[in-house]
């Protein structure tokens, strides 16, 4: 009779439990969904930090892919005061977001899934959002990542020695003054292909 009713009690919960109508489980997902999300951005705003680039944007060293001859910022032409970094930052900061309601997918009758959506800003809106000082709305983040800002061979640079010019340490010269130029380095793009593939494991 142990078994018997051991074999009830199992039809019982089969045809009594839904899971996908629990919220106590949903609450729970979404528990872990968030921290996985919160680690993910954390993360995000980690490597932006400690990037070249943003150093260079920020506190003025020279980069490698500009022979190490001189910084982003002046080369850029940002003018003295400007935090360019600042709005992208701010957007992996606070514009990321979870939805509370899941889309649920129940397996079997004692098993189901929860997919959470997530909002992030695109590399389209962080585009549309960090036009260069002086390119007609092009975003510096794409001159960044893609080049065509090819004025570096004519660019003279010394650290408070142009107070007229826009960054106070550079200004463009009439004459070729070297053969390098700017090498174009991946910087934002693979940083949100990461925060994806962390969230889709």
């Amino acid at each position: 009779m142990a078994n018997k009713l051991k074999l009830n009690l199992q039809q019982m919960l089969k045809k009594q439990f839904d899971p996908s109508r629990s919220k106590a489980l949903e609450n729970l997902a979404f528990g872990t969904a968030t921290r996985k999300v919160k680690t993910a951005q954390q993360m995000l705003l980690q490597e932006l930090n400690k990037h070249e680039v943003t150093q260079s944007l920020e506190k003025g060293t020279k980069v490698s892919s500009l022979g190490f001859a001189a910084n982003l910022f002046e080369y850029l032409g940002f003018n003295q005061g400007q935090n360019p970094v600042g709005i992208v930052r701010d957007s992996f900061a606070n514009f990321i977001h979870l939805k509370r309601t899941p889309i649920k997918k129940k397996i079997n009758y004692n098993k189901v899934n929860y997919d959470f959506l997530v909002s992030y800003p695109s590399l389209t809106e962080l585009h549309s959002v960090t036009p260069l000082p002086w390119g007609g709305g092009r975003s510096w983040i794409r001159a960044v990542e893609k080049g065509g800002v090819s004025n570096f061979n004519y660019t003279l640079s010394k650290e408070n020695e142009y107070p007229t010019s826009r960054s106070g340490t550079a200004i463009q010269s009439k004459h070729e003054v070297r053969a390098y130029n700017y090498k174009p380095v991946p910087y934002v793009s693979p940083m949100l292909a990461k925060f994806r593939a962390t969230l889709s494991v």
